[in-house]
């Protein structure tokens, strides 16, 4: 039978992935944007006042998607320092 030669890069299907874990401040940075549209109903549940011709609980949920993506690029940039100083910093 001939064996198999696995590349440095190819995945074992076998074998459990290690993970790790956030830190506490990216979990923070990801759950900012949740409690932003979810929890703060009472706060923009009105039409009134328009925004760009909007309504502005529209407006509002509008707003979140665009501070999501920053909330999560932040997230990225703190376990990318993270990492990078836990492997030596180079």
């Amino acid at each position: 039978m001939p064996r198999k030669i696995r590349s440095v890069g190819q995945a074992i299907l076998n074998e459990p992935v290690p993970g790790k874990k956030p830190s506490i401040l990216a979990l923070l940075l990801g759950i900012i944007p949740f409690i932003g549209m979810c929890f703060s109903v009472p706060l923009w549940d009105r039409i009134h006042p328009m925004i760009l011709g909007l309504p502005f609980n529209l407006a509002w949920l509008l707003s979140w998607i665009v501070l999501t993506t920053c909330c999560m690029w932040a997230a990225y940039r703190v376990e990318s320092a993270r990492e990078k100083k836990r492997d030596g910093g180079s």
